[in-house]
C-alpha cells in the first residue's frame, strides 16, 4: 500500500485526534488532540496526517526552530502510528517521507527528533535513519538525536 503525508484539514482532524497508541506507549508522547491544539499558538508547526492508501493511520508534526533562533534547523514532533497499523512498515515509509519533505526547503542545517530515555525501540528506529544522539532535554527528559544533511 502507498503511504502518503497529507494536510490535517477540517475533514480529517477529528480522526487524527482519535488515533491511538498502545497503552504502554502513551507515556512517550503527547496526545494528537494536544498537538492539534498547539497549532493555534505555533503557526510554524506543520501537521501531517499519515495515510496508507486512503486510510488514516498516523500523525506527525514538524517545524523550523525559528523561535529558538535556528530557522534552518527542524524538529519532528509527535510522530506516531495508530496501534492497529504498527509493525507493517508504514512508520518507516512515513518518516522517510517527512525527512524528504523537510529537505525540500532551501536550506536545512539539521533535523532533530527526540525520544524518552526508556524507549529503546524509538532509539533503534531513529538510528536506522541516521539520527545520532546529540544531547538531552532535561525539561522534558528526552534524548535529542539529529541528522545533519549533506549540502
Amino acid at each position: 500500500m502507498t503511504v502518503t503525508l497529507r494536510d490535517v484539514t477540517r475533514e480529517n482532524y477529528e480522526k487524527v485526534g482519535a488515533l491511538q497508541l498502545l497503552e504502554s506507549q502513551r507515556k512517550y508522547l503527547a496526545s494528537n488532540a494536544f498537538s492539534l491544539a498547539q497549532l493555534h499558538f505555533y503557526p510554524d508547526f506543520r501537521p501531517r496526517a499519515i495515510y496508507s492508501g486512503e486510510e488514516l493511520v498516523g500523525f506527525l508534526m514538524y517545524a523550523p526552530l525559528t523561535e529558538d533562533g535556528k530557522p534552518h534547523d527542524y524538529k519532528i514532533f509527535r510522530f506516531m502510528i495508530d496501534h492497529r497499523h504498527q509493525g507493517n512498515g508504514v512508520g518507516r515509509q512515513a518518516l522517510q517521507l517527512a525527512l524528504d519533505e523537510i529537505r525540500q526547503n532551501l536550506r536545512v542545517d539539521r533535523i532533530e527528533i527526540c525520544y524518552k530515555t526508556d524507549n529503546p525501540v524509538a532509539k533503534d528506529f531513529y538510528a536506522s535513519f541516521g539520527f545520532v544522539e546529540s544531547g538531552f532535554d532535561e525539561e522534558d527528559n528526552d534524548v535529542i538525536a539529529e541528522i545533519v544533511p549533506s549540502h
